[in-house]
């Protein structure tokens, strides 16, 4: 019994060089492999940002698929900070406008399909707009309507706005 526990330590011992040294020769990094994508927009979202670019360019820099990271910091600290930014690392925005000369976000915006109305997305979009009114960031809802008239959208998008400033004197 001894000689083959003795035999099932070594095979196991064998094994686990083996293992080791193969990991060595190729390196302790493990390397993925990418290709392009062929748009960096669906089409729907190509229309909104063309019909935004079209009406409101001249007064914003629109930007799109951005993530929250990228335009509000956590307020805590320590270990707080790090599980906040976790929070927000993943989750984007279809558009962020931006002023033209400073480049600070003004306010987001989302654009909603038939996705929007799954329950897991419903509750991350109501805590995307927590997160973003709390960082004094409007977040502007537009139905995805597959073609935008640019002059509709910015209506839309002012009207958006104007609901936003009217609910933080409310």
């Amino acid at each position: 019994m001894t000689k083959w526990i003795i035999i099932g330590v070594g095979l196991f011992l064998i094994v686990a060089a083996i293992q080791i040294l193969n990991a060595l020769a190729r390196g302790s990094k493990r390397v993925f492999r990418y290709d392009r994508r062929d748009a960096l927009m669906t089409r729907a979202e190509r229309e909104c940002y063309h019909a935004l670019v079209a009406e409101m360019g001249q007064d914003y820099c629109f930007f799109p698929q951005i993530h929250l990271d990228s335009i509000i910091v956590p307020k805590d600290s320590g270990k707080s900070r790090f599980y906040a930014f976790r929070h927000i690392n993943q989750k984007s925005v279809d558009f962020v406008a931006c002023n033209k000369t400073t480049l600070s976000p003004v306010f987001a915006l989302e654009l909603d399909d038939r996705t929007h109305n799954l329950p897991k997305r419903i509750a991350r979009d109501i805590e995307v707009e927590r997160i973003l009114r709390e960082a004094r960031i409007p977040l502007i809802r537009v139905q995805n309507r597959g073609q935008f008239n640019p002059k509709e959208l910015a209506h839309e998008v002012q009207a958006g706005l104007d609901t936003y400033v009217k609910s933080l004197s409310a």
